[in-house]
């Protein structure tokens, strides 16, 4: 061995030990036949020794010549003559692990794999492959000072055996299903994509890399590596696949989140859906994705984005099918709702329902259930326009919720409204035409009582006092509504009865109001002063006379309640009492027997006195100068009718005479009490009362005793200058 390898140190190295080699195609031919048969026998001589142990002896007293590769190689190449492939290899691998930077260890190694492959040894193919991976990989030291570019062989066996061992691991754990393989799959499929990233086959890789993530249940990291498949390189035919991928990953990874971790993760998922259908919109379940997502970000209540997803949507090119329309325009309406936006839900509302027109029972329903929506958006457009001082604005909302959606449950609530502003608008007569068909609509809606009351306060701005009568006698009689509620319902009803002309009902509520409201005690004394107005009115005496007599009754049993007021009512009232029985008393004519006419005359008088003393005693200054002035006039009458009264037929002059100085007699004490009855009233002026029974006691003072009462005042012109 040492005499062979003279041999070759001469024609290799020039005799020069160290020295660098001539590369063997630079040879002469008989020079290079020589080194070949030189390392034949050689590989020969090593093969009866230990082979390639007996190399490594060798040349362990020998350095290192740079021809030391070719004696692990012929050495190699001789084993794979006989057949010995395994021995072969571990003459390859022996210089490799000898000298593993050496320019050519890389050849000897992949020589051994192929050795390897001869002899049909997967396993120590794979374990080949590794090493060779582990030695030649861009970040290995046989890299250093060395350009990729200047070894392309090297490159492609290091590509070549990565793939490879991605593959094989790959294809191991999809039959074992243990995670140590998938792992190992995973390890070589990130190493070729490291060492190669930009390969025309990476993307493939890519995607066969986050299949094994997948596979083994890393949802997570197969998420991310689809999308990188998808989005990451150019798009191919397997860019929409990867990213659809992606999506179902992120479902699978979700599936054992719970908290915030399901709600983080479930929004990285709706980024991914959304990317996906922006990305590949021709892929048949792209407009599907999109719909979900849009789903998807309503539930989270991420409304600004929901409706720009959902608006995404509608402008896809083709358009999107009719129930995917239908739920976008549904997520707007009801996103734009939420965030206060009623014109812009409301527009959003009917596109949807425009888009659910079949007779399908579902379809129904969902076009009901968007009818609602409608017309809640257009109610709440009111309610902001009247919280924003636009009572016009709210009522046209309010009003036009029953035009948009007429069956919807809230068009009753939307017309009280909008008759509310109406009223608060003092628009009677359009408050008057929605409350009418809203009763007749909602007979027993709980607010029945107050359309009542709205209504008989409209008519009677409205100038329908009839009607509005009618409404008030209605809340009158309504055992719901408050005592003073109900007191003020009658009262306005009979005004307005009476205000209308009907005077018979007006008279009914004012009855009303005495039997079933004796209380305030001033109050109801004033309705039996109407009660007894409106018969005087209607010249039904009998009816004026029970009402003067209640009101002198009720005044005197009023107690503490008493006022001034039923005080000069009930005086006035007695005064009016006292006139039918004045009246009665004139009316007896006194005939013969003059003592018996007479008789009942005085009784009349008697009467008559009393109701005029009752009318006094109530001490009303007016009222009792009317009654002094009465009572005084009583007497003068009384004496009148004496002188006046009928004589005797039978009697002659002289008798006559006598007669007439007899009945003169008789009279003359009744004027002498009825002058005195009118001074006692003329006397009043001296306290500042001077009205018209005071007057009228003077000028009947001026009749009955002229010379004292009949003067008249004379006047003389003032002198203002002097002459």
């Amino acid at each position: 061995l040492p005499s062979f390898a003279g041999v070759l140190d001469q024609q290799l190295l020039g005799g020069v030990k160290g020295g660098p080699m001539r590369p063997l195609e630079q040879l002469s031919r008989p020079n290079r036949e020589s080194v070949d048969d030189t390392l034949r026998v050689m590989s020969i001589a090593f093969s009866y020794l230990d082979g390639a142990a007996s190399v490594d002896a060798f040349l362990a007293g020998r350095g290192n010549p740079a021809y030391a590769y070719l004696l692990y190689s012929r050495l190699g190449d001789l084993y794979v003559d006989k057949q010995r492939y395994q021995d072969a290899a571990d003459a390859y691998r022996a210089f490799v692990k000898r000298d593993p930077d050496n320019v050519h260890a890389p050849d000897l190694a992949m020589q051994a794999i192929q050795a390897y492959t001869k002899g049909g040894f997967t396993n120590l193919v794979i374990d080949g492959k590794r090493e060779y991976v582990e030695h030649y990989d861009f970040p290995q030291p046989f890299w250093k000072n060395r350009a990729h570019g200047d070894f392309p062989e090297v490159v492609k066996e290091l590509k070549t055996n990565l793939k490879d061992l991605a593959t094989f691991y790959h294809a191991a754990a999809q039959k074992s299903k243990l995670p140590a393989d998938y792992a190992q799959a995973a390890h070589w499929y990130r190493g070729y994509l490291a060492s190669f990233p930009d390969a025309p086959d990476s993307a493939a890789n890519n995607y066969l890399l986050a299949d094994a993530l997948f596979e083994s249940h890393q949802y997570p990291e197969a998420a991310t590596e689809y999308e990188h498949t998808a989005y990451g390189y150019p798009k191919d035919a397997k860019s929409a696949a990867a990213g659809y991928a992606a999506m179902v990953a992120y479902q699978k990874g979700e599936e054992g989140l719970t908290g915030e971790a399901r709600t983080a993760w479930h929004a990285r998922a709706i980024d991914a859906d959304i990317k996906f259908a922006q990305t590949f919109p021709e892929h048949p379940e792209s407009s599907g994705v999109l719909t979900r997502a849009a789903e998807d970000i309503f539930a989270a209540h991420d409304l600004p984005r929901a409706i720009q997803v959902s608006k995404l949507l509608l402008a896809r090119t083709p358009p999107v099918d009719e129930a995917q329309q239908r739920i976008a325009w549904n997520i707007i309406g009801q996103s734009q709702y939420d965030l206060g936006a009623f014109p812009d839900a409301e527009a959003a509302f009917i596109q949807a329902r425009n888009r659910s027109q079949g007779p399908d029972p579902a379809e129904v329903k969902l076009r009901a259930d968007l009818t609602e929506r409608i017309a809640e958006s257009v109610y709440r457009q009111g309610e902001a326009r009247r919280k924003a001082g636009d009572e016009s604005g709210a009522v046209a909302d309010f009003l036009r919720v029953g035009k948009v959606a007429p069956d919807s449950k809230i068009v009753g609530t939307s017309q009280y409204d909008a008759a509310a502003g109406l009223i608060n608008l003092k628009q009677w007569d359009q408050a008057i035409a929605v409350l009418e068909p809203y009763r007749r609509q909602f007979p027993h809606a709980p607010n029945a009582e107050d359309v009542n009351r709205k209504l008989a306060v409209a008519y009677a701005e409205a100038n329908r006092p009839a009607d509005a009568a009618v409404e008030f006698e209605h809340i009158s009689t309504n055992p719901t509504e408050e005592t003073a509620v109900r007191h003020e319902a009658l009262t306005r009803a009979a005004d307005l009865y009476g205000k209308a002309g009907n005077d018979a009902k007006s008279v009914a509520m004012l009855q009303r109001l005495v039997a079933e409201y004796p209380t305030p005690v001033p109050e109801a004394i004033e309705v039996r002063e109407r009660l007894a107005q409106m018969a005087a009115r209607a010249g039904d005496t009998a009816r004026e006379q029970q009402w003067l007599r209640d009101i002198v009754h009720a005044d005197a049993q009023a107690g503490a309640a008493r006022t001034e007021r039923t005080k000069y009512l009930a005086a006035t009232a007695q005064l009016k009492l006292a006139a039918p029985l004045r009246d009665a008393f004139r009316d007896i004519r006194l005939a013969l027997p003059l003592k018996k006419s007479l008789v009942a005359k005085r009784r009349s008088m008697e009467a008559a006195l009393a109701a005029y003393k009752a009318a006094a005693d109530y001490n009303v200054a007016e009222v009792t100068t009317a009654a002094t002035y009465e009572t005084a006039e009583l007497y003068r009458r009384l004496g009148k009718d004496v002188q006046n009264s009928e004589r005797p037929r039978n009697l002659n002059k002289d008798e006559l005479e006598q007669y007439n100085s007899l009945l003169d007699d008789q009279a003359f004490p009744f004027e002498e009490q009825a002058i005195k009855i009118h001074e006692v009233n003329t006397a009043r002026a001296r306290d500042g009362v001077y009205d018209e029974w005071v007057k009228k006691s003077y000028a009947a003072l001026a009749e009955l005793s002229p010379g004292r009462y009949g003067k008249t005042e004379l006047s003389q012109d003032v002198v203002t200058t002097l002459e």
